[in-house]
């Protein structure tokens, strides 16, 4: 999972195509650490889902942009240009579902 960095998403993020994932993170969370273990495992097993990881402490325009309210946060990108936004990471089986969820939406 690269990490985006504050140039990268205001750049790619209107024509990076679908399906697209985005981790969005504070490095100290520890929630987040885990939410990043079990994506990092998800996107093995669904591996045409692209997925980047972005830390919010450096980023507040996307923040705002996005209206994220906390994280760990997961933005998922859709094939009509909208943007899907979930903030609970309950198991990697269920991230394995809503990956392929959206790849199969292509």
């Amino acid at each position: 999972m690269r990490e985006w960095d504050s140039n990268d998403w205001k750049r790619e993020w209107t024509f990076t195509p679908a399906p697209f994932a985005l981790f969005v993170h504070t490095p100290l969370c520890g929630t987040c650490l885990a939410a990043k273990r079990m994506l990092a495992v998800a996107t093995e097993i669904v591996p045409e889902v692209q997925v980047m990881s972005a830390n919010i402490n450096v980023m507040p325009d996307l923040a705002q942009t996005f209206q994220i309210e906390s994280v760990p946060c997961l933005l998922m990108k859709r094939n009509d240009g909208s943007w899907m936004k979930q903030y609970r990471f309950p198991s990697v089986t269920e991230l394995v579902e809503q990956l392929r969820e959206e790849r199969d939406k292509v």
